[in-house]
């Protein structure tokens, strides 16, 4: 990235786009007992790392492939949507996607993103966040390799941040548990092979059902 400074920015926990609030899950989680040590919370991390991604970076690359292409964003969106299944997590990545929109459009006032503007609001396309980073990132001639760390990294430190505000770890804890995730997701970042996104593949069921249940018990912390 020419700015690399800017890519901080579009990392940085205080962009206002609400995603530290959205717990993915965590704290259903930690109600049904399933995660209980040490050992489980990094299993959990690791799985959802291995999750986004099979699942979530076929999607992220389609869309950063799709600026080239902005009419192939209608079946990839479909796909996402088809393939999503979860209510929660769909809630979630519309939340997200429109914030993103909004926040970016507002921020980068250029030709790239006023075509960008006026093709979404001609198609009304849902603005799913996986998608719409991807396609974002490459207006903004982000790497893709940059722009999968990115990913990853917003994605765990955020799950870092609802066991914190759990209380299920302090922010030392928590930042021991990142460095620990973070190390295993770069080289998974690293050996990654592109695969179209109509063979994403969902890898941690139990996190799934789990995620189901969530709405029972989702406070209003993280609905805030």
């Amino acid at each position: 990235m020419k700015n690399l400074i800017q890519l901080f920015q579009l990392a940085d926990s205080s962009l206002p786009i609400g995603g530290f609030v959205y717990s993915m899950g965590m704290e259903s989680a930690i109600k049904s007992n399933l995660l209980q040590n040490e050992k489980d919370l990094k299993q959990y991390l690791i799985a959802y790392t291995e999750q986004l991604i099979s699942f979530e970076f076929p999607f992220l690359e389609s869309g950063y492939e799709a600026y080239a292409n902005l009419e192939d964003l209608g079946e990839i969106t479909e796909t996402y949507r088809a393939m999503l299944m979860n209510p929660n997590l769909e809630k979630s990545a519309l939340v997200l996607g429109k914030n993103w929109s909004r926040l970016l459009f507002s921020l980068y006032e250029n030709d790239a993103m006023l075509s960008l503007k006026k093709h979404f609001e001609k198609k009304e396309l849902p603005l799913y966040y996986t998608v719409i980073i991807g396609v974002f990132m490459a207006a903004l001639k982000v790497d893709k390799l940059e722009l999968r760390s990115m990913f990853l990294y917003t994605s765990l430190r955020d799950q870092i941040t609802a066991l914190t505000r759990l209380g299920v770890v302090g922010p030392n804890g928590g930042q021991k548990l990142l460095t620990f995730v973070l190390e295993a997701a770069a080289q998974k970042n690293k050996d990654y092979e592109t695969i179209p996104y109509y063979k994403a593949t969902k890898s941690a069921y139990i996190m799934e059902i789990v995620q189901l249940n969530h709405h029972k018990i989702y406070s209003k912390l993280f609905q805030n």
